[in-house]
Formats: C-alpha cells, structure tokens, sequence
C-alpha cells in the first residue's frame, strides 16, 4: 500500500500503523514492513505484507477489513492522509518467456 501523508502527520500515521501490526499479529495475521522513500516524493509511507500465497491474502484481507477493532483504527488514518492518494499493488515473481 502506498500512500502520501500531510506534512507533519507522518508520526501520527506511523504511530498507528504499528497499532494496526499489533492487531495483526495477535490475530496471526502477515504483518507489515514500513518503508518510506529516501528520495522521490515527499511524505509517502510505504506499507509492504508478504503472503505465502494468494488465498492466504485474500482470506487475511476479508478478515482485515471485516474487523471493526482494525477499521476503528483505519478510519482515524483519515486525518493524516492526503484523499486520493493511497493505491495498492499485487506483484508476483515476473515470469520466465520462451
């Protein structure tokens, strides 16, 4: 997950980022790896969760979002996050062509 922040929230936001791990690990849930660029555009948080598998992703993201302990923390993000710029990616290994 990508995601750019207003300036001086950044924080805040990393403040409840680990909050959302520590909902995740006590649920067994992936946990997240934070990253922030060290060059390119100004106050982006990276959030980067590794998964065995596709099914495991798709099980733990139902859970996730199914959680109202986690969107209480999801939507008290809002403030601190610049609308419209937050996206997600899935990549997998890039395949070897014959």
């Amino acid at each position: 997950m990508h995601l750019q922040l207003r300036y001086g929230h950044f924080a805040q936001y990393l403040t409840i980022a680990e909050e959302l791990n520590e909902l995740a690990r006590s649920r067994g849930w992936a946990e997240a790896t934070f990253w922030a660029p060290t060059v390119g555009k100004n106050n982006l948080f990276v959030a980067e969760t590794e998964y065995p598998d596709l099914a495991t992703f798709q099980r733990e993201t139902e859970e996730f979002f199914s959680d109202a302990e986690v969107m209480k923390l999801i939507r008290s993000t809002a403030e601190h996050v610049i609308e419209g710029s937050a996206y997600d990616e899935l990549l997998e290994s890039a395949p070897h062509l014959a």
